[in-house]
């Protein structure tokens, strides 16, 4: 079974950890442990509860910021502003108006500048999802059958449709 979840910490591994510690099993424990992050700031003693997670939305509203200036890669949302109009018809003062009250949307030529594009393409997948603001804290749990377990089944249900 493929996941595209990131393992973080032991918390996302369950008891499988604990499971190939018990049944004597090297290899296993061994890529467990090489999966989880090496970042300190990952174990999961150091994770939040999630309490704080809002609080840029509560400091927007606090102080009356308004919504951030559209950019051109969401146009698609449906969001039409073209100022050009003003500026021919009322001039450069007549464009600064309306470009105050609707401004135009911003040209955003990727996610990230090159040089940090070249960057997180030398990182790791956890570093560059911490980067982007991928990473979940609060990410349900996998529970994963053993593989040997898997094999076990599958040959009992190969032994019941023989």
């Amino acid at each position: 079974m493929r996941t595209s979840q990131l393992l973080i910490n032991e918390n996302h591994l369950g008891s499988r950890l604990n499971q190939a510690v018990t049944e004597h099993r090297r290899g296993e424990f061994g890529l467990l442990l090489a999966m989880l992050s090496s970042d300190a700031r990952d174990l999961a003693q150091f994770h939040l509860d999630g309490a704080d997670l809002d609080s840029e939305a509560k400091l927007k509203r606090q102080f009356d910021l308004p919504e951030p200036q559209a950019l051109t890669s969401e146009l698609h949302k449906g969001i039409d502003c073209d100022n050009s109009g003003a500026f021919h018809q009322a001039g450069l003062s007549g464009f600064h108006l309306q470009q105050y009250l609707s401004p135009e949307p911003l040209v955003h030529r990727g996610r990230d500048p090159l040089a940090m594009q070249e960057v997180l393409a030398n990182c790791d997948p956890i570093t560059a999802a911490r980067f982007h603001g991928e990473l979940t804290v609060d990410a349900h749990l996998l529970e994963l059958p053993h593989f040997t377990e898997q094999i076990v089944k599958q040959r009992a249900l190969g032994d019941i449709l023989a």
